[in-house]
């Protein structure tokens, strides 16, 4: 016990450090940038989002050479420890968030999974959607590239849509969207989606248990409690295997069907920069272990 203590309280320093180190370079990068004159409050301001990236980028790459994240009850530190960084400089103010980015289930695996297909349909219909079936045969027909016939109309109305994978929540809802229109049911968008999805490559399959929201717990194992589903996510403790979670046999049965990892250390971040009346959010995926973002979203 002694001995978890001790390394836990060593990751927690050198988390401290972390947000330290972070906070006092985009400090400085945005006091450059203020000093430098720009004209353009447009070009500066643009200037200044990408010099926040690239900061917040180089010390995410020099902090996973500290070893801060090595196992899940570490990964767990630095999420709480780290996880959320407001700057502020004069007008200028920046808010880094860094979650998990593996609690959600991808949903371009949809295509390959009956059993996700299944889990999800049967989720839909909790909420009432009239044609749970068409709605995931839509997001199916969005994935694995052209094909010499789709399930539904999907391209023959929205021939422009990117067909390899959904790549983003604005490619989603593009897809509700449509569905909403054929269908006339508004009932899909009162799917909590954001709870319950991420955007991935088509081979990323694994979900880590240990930041499994309540929305997916309930889609995994169908009939469990609201309540329950929150103890389930609550994060008070660390699971490192399937037994470590307080489920009953039959639970643990259902839970089994899908992929999961008990450590996966993907980070999503997301930064919202505001300057009076302008204002950007960059989200992106951080592998802490490869040190490489990927999926970079970019709104302004």
């Amino acid at each position: 016990m002694i001995k978890r203590q001790s390394r836990h309280g060593v990751a927690l320093l050198i988390t401290l450090f972390f947000i330290i180190a972070i906070t006092a370079a985009v400090g400085v990068s945005l006091m450059n940038l203020k000093k430098s004159g720009e004209e353009l409050h447009e070009a500066r301001f643009l200037l200044q989002s990408g010099a926040v990236v690239e900061d917040v980028l180089l010390l995410m790459r020099e902090a996973d050479k500290l070893g801060v994240v090595s196992d899940a009850d570490s990964l767990s530190i630095f999420l709480l420890t780290a996880g959320f960084i407001p700057l502020e400089l004069k007008e200028l103010l920046v808010k880094i968030e860094i979650t998990s980015a593996m609690g959600h289930v991808n949903i371009n695996t949809l295509a390959a999974s009956k059993v996700f297909q299944e889990a999800l349909i049967g989720y839909m219909v909790r909420f009432n959607v009239q044609d749970a079936y068409y709605m995931s045969d839509l997001l199916i027909d969005c994935m694995g590239g052209y094909k010499d016939v789709y399930k539904t109309n999907i391209f023959d109305e929205m021939p422009e849509l990117y067909r390899e994978r959904i790549v983003s929540k604005r490619h989603f809802e593009k897809v509700l969207d449509f569905y909403i229109r054929e269908r006339h049911d508004n009932a899909v968008v009162r799917v909590p989606w954001d709870e319950l999805i991420r955007f991935d490559d088509s081979n990323a399959t694994t979900v880590d248990a240990n930041y499994i929201t309540p929305a997916l717990w309930q889609m995994y194992i169908p009939g469990l409690e609201e309540e329950r589903a929150f103890e389930l996510s609550s994060g008070e403790g660390t699971y490192n295997t399937l037994e470590d979670i307080d489920l009953s046999p039959e639970e643990r049965v259902e839970l089994a069907k899908f992929k999961l990892s008990f450590f996966q250390p993907i980070v999503r971040m997301d930064i919202e920069i505001l300057e009076n009346n302008s204002s950007a959010h960059v989200a992106f995926d951080y592998d802490l272990s490869t040190k490489k973002g990927k999926h970079f979203e970019f709104g302004i």
